[in-house]
């Protein structure tokens, strides 16, 4: 059977020290939690409050979809909506930095002023990605292989797990709802 052009699929992302997440559990830990969470979502529990509450991929709270990616089937045409996001993002960011760069040579603010305030501004920014791509199509190839490798292959409503793997699923694993 092909696979479709696209799927809208959410996520829990569960990692281990030595991923480039680097959460403090170990690689047994995560995997028996990336485990259980999978036995609770197939049993019906609330996917997004698993989100919410257990993935390691930063969540904005206020977020009425956390970690929901519309992922788009290789070879399908996007209409540059991903490519112009992260445009977008980065001059966002370069602009804030050289904004802070100025107070800081003005000596307006210190430098942990500065810090603190790109931080927050670096949160805002990812909070806007994560509402825009589950309406923004991503390309598969952009995106770690396990999210297509099994988002493509499942039913609409099937959950499954990803498991770790350093190509294939390097940030850990990656309990995956495919929601449409």
């Amino acid at each position: 059977m092909a696979e479709p052009d696209r799927v809208l699929i959410q996520h829990v992302l569960v990692s281990f020290l030595e991923t480039p997440v680097q959460v403090s559990r170990t690689r047994d830990e995560a995997r028996a939690l990336a485990g259980e969470l999978l036995e609770r979502a197939r049993a019906g529990e609330d996917f997004d409050a698993l989100t919410r509450k257990h993935s390691d991929d930063p969540c904005d709270p206020d977020d009425p979809a956390p970690g929901r990616y519309m992922v788009l089937n290789h070879g399908v045409a996007t209409d540059g909506g991903f490519e112009r996001l992260i445009d977008q993002i980065n001059a966002r960011a370069e602009d804030r930095h050289a904004e802070l760069e100025k107070r800081l040579e003005a000596e307006e603010i210190t430098v942990e002023e500065a810090e603190a305030d790109l931080e927050s501004f670096i949160n805002q920014l990812r909070a806007d990605a994560d509402r825009a791509r589950s309406e923004q199509g991503f390309p598969r190839a952009a995106l770690v292989p396990a999210f297509g490798d099994l988002g493509f292959t499942l039913e609409p409503g099937e959950i499954g797990l990803a498991e770790h793997d350093e190509q294939r699923s390097p940030f850990g694993w990656h309990v995956i709802k495919r929601l449409s």
